[in-house]
């Protein structure tokens, strides 16, 4: 393997290539300028992510103390930067960020009690912590951040404790870089804690008090802009209950959580009527609708507690296939192991390469970027390639093999536009098949009919394809490659050329009709670039 400088990784490994004539199994049609049913436009940095305040040295910081950058994570959030040429932003916060509390004389930069599912039941910080964490060595240029400060606590202490989360915070991130202020974090499931009447209007009334305060402690004496917008509010859990979004399983049962296209769909549906009143509106319109603590299955949680009992669908391609779904059906409307842990050494976990492929698939245009959902149509239901049985490389028994379901249950299609022409297209194979089947991985064959000329391309320029993968398949952990790059904690970060894997594949358009057909295997999703 080869590290390459993060620049020119993604150009490399150039190979031309054409499909094998076989019978397209799904059948799309992208529209050529920009669909109907395409997103408002989507910011360059739509790809982000949430950290627990618990984790957060951990990322941007090593050391026992925190006393130096981590340049692991530093590099993996200058990548994401390289994809869109925006900085990702970081909501540092949760259920352990309404638990903080600040003393200035405490001598280590965080001390924590021990909780259930890894959530500590308290987390006190020093000033040092938020000068170490908010480092501009810690990040790339350009990052953003939304900083969680506690609203549950209800003694006579509680808000001049937030206040001065307030002033710790803005003096270590500055006006600049603090894209807002969240006050509590999913009050009105604190049972035990507020009141059983409690309702949305005392939410709201409490809400408004903590307000007040930190402006007047914090925003104000820091000479912050007041007609700008710097708290998020309505920081409800909503979506985050339902098994397709936190859920601990085995391999096997993938296809009914995370690899499951409809569940994704009809999870993100209940923020519809959200979104659309927001924009039904002047007085809305510009509030922003934030996604927060949608990567919460890799990165917040403790899941090595689970490890010895069943295999985390967290840490697995399966959930980075998930990934991308979640975040582009979302923006059609956040993932690495920083620290050793006592059962692993840091690592690029899988759902980072979900955020990676779906950065990439974003862009970096600096016109509008639009994405939309692809119709699928179905032309055939069995997996041309491949024959009806094969033997089990382990053992002697054979087993049918089954047919691919290339439906929307099992795949996924976007469209993404550039200024209003289309750019961009993703194909995301939910289909399992892990390392141990005992039939080799299927494929589905696709024919995307484009036009004769798409953008700046024409029918006799051929299109680069990528595809995020694994050896394993949907179980896998370790050795996923995107585009046959991949990244991990020896490099620290910095990606590194596969060579027994493809890179980026040039497919021939026909002369014909400018249309294209590929294939992508089971467990595997695949970027088109429609570009020259």
């Amino acid at each position: 393997m080869k590290q390459l400088s993060p620049c020119i990784a993604c150009l490399l490994g150039t190979l031309p290539y054409l499909v094998p004539w076989a019978t397209a199994q799904v059948l799309i049609t992208p529209p050529t300028n920009l669909s109907e049913y395409a997103s408002k436009p989507v910011a360059n940095n739509f790809v982000s992510l949430s950290i627990a305040i618990h984790f957060f040295q951990d990322y941007t910081r090593t050391g026992s103390d925190g006393e130096l950058p981590n340049i692991f994570s530093r590099n993996l959030l200058s990548s994401l930067k390289e994809s869109t040429s925006f900085a990702p932003e970081i909501r540092i916060g949760g259920t352990s960020a309404d638990r903080t509390t600040y003393v200035p004389s405490q001598n280590t930069t965080i001390s924590q009690v021990s909780g259930a599912n890894g959530i500590p039941l308290n987390v006190t910080l020093n000033q040092r912590w938020f000068q170490q964490c908010f480092d501009e060595a810690n990040f790339p240029s350009g990052i953003k951040f939304i900083f969680d400060l506690p609203l549950m606590r209800n003694d006579s202490l509680a808000i001049n404790n937030t206040i001065q989360g307030a002033q710790w915070a803005l003096e270590a991130i500055g006006g600049d870089r603090l894209e807002a202020f969240e006050i509590g974090n999913e009050e009105y499931v604190r049972q035990g804690v507020v009141p059983a009447t409690w309702t949305v209007v005392d939410y709201a009334a409490r809400w408004k008090t903590f307000n007040s305060a930190v402006v007047q402690g914090a925003l104000i004496p820091f000479g912050l802009d007041l007609t700008r917008k710097w708290f998020q509010g309505l920081a409800f859990s909503g979506l985050g209950a339902n098994l397709a979004w936190t859920t601990i399983c085995p391999w096997v049962n993938l296809g009914n959580t995370f690899m499951n296209p409809t569940a994704i769909v009809a999870n993100l549906s209940q923020v519809k009527d959200d979104i659309a009143f927001l924009g039904s509106s002047p007085s809305t319109e510009k509030i922003v609708f934030n996604l927060g603590e949608t990567n919460i299955d890799f990165t917040n949680l403790n899941m090595d507690q689970f490890v010895d009992l069943i295999l985390p669908s967290e840490g697995v391609l399966g959930s980075a296939l998930w990934t991308i779904d979640y975040i582009l059906y979302g923006a059609s409307l956040a993932a690495w192991q920083p620290v050793a842990t006592d059962n692993s050494q840091p690592k690029v976990r899988s759902p980072w390469y979900g955020l990676k492929f779906a950065a990439e698939a974003i862009g970096s245009h600096q016109g509008p970027i639009q994405i939309a959902p692809l119709d699928i149509i179905v032309s055939n239901n069995i997996s041309a390639p491949l024959g009806k049985t094969t033997s089990d490389p382990i053992s002697t028994n054979t087993q049918d093999v089954p047919a691919q379901i290339v439906t929307s249950k099992k795949i996924s299609a976007y469209a993404v536009y550039e200024s209003s022409l289309l750019a961009r297209i993703v194909l995301i194979n939910f289909n399992e098949w892990n390392g141990t089947t005992p039939y080799p991985r299927p494929s589905a064959v696709f024919q995307i009919d484009l036009p004769l000329k798409t953008g700046q391309s024409s029918s006799s320029h051929p299109v680069n394809t990528r595809t995020l993968t694994a050896p394993n398949g949907a179980s896998a952990d370790n050795n996923l490659t995107f585009g046959g790059i991949m990244w991990n904690y020896t490099t620290q970060g910095l990606p590194q050329r596969v060579e027994s894997v493809p890179g980026t594949v040039q497919v021939q358009r026909s002369p014909r009709d400018g249309s294209i057909t590929v294939k992508v295997g089971a467990s595997e999703a695949m970027l088109i670039n429609l570009g020259s």
